[in-house]
């Protein structure tokens, strides 16, 4: 499964709002979130993931269904807040 571009900085937020601590590696293009007892999910900039990280993102669909499009909009509004701190 492929995480749209236009979904990445979304489901980033979604994954770090849960507690994983992000780790980007600029070479190979790609982010790794880890969680203490929780296997590493892996995104590359391409969206191309790790089956972690594909259950997440089902996860990431469900309620994006479930709670309608404020949900992503939320979420993409928290990446550009924390892109334009940082």
């Amino acid at each position: 499964m492929i995480c749209p571009e236009n979904l990445i900085p979304a489901f980033t937020m979604f994954v770090a709002s849960d507690g994983y601590q992000c780790v980007i590696n600029k070479i190979i293009g790609e982010a790794i979130f880890t969680k203490a007892n929780k296997p590493g999910l892996k995104i590359d900039r391409l969206g191309k993931m790790n089956e972690a990280a594909q259950k997440r993102f089902e996860l990431f669909l469900k309620l994006w269904l479930k709670n309608g499009k404020e949900f992503v909009l939320r979420l993409q509004a928290q990446a550009i807040m924390l892109k334009v701190m940082l």
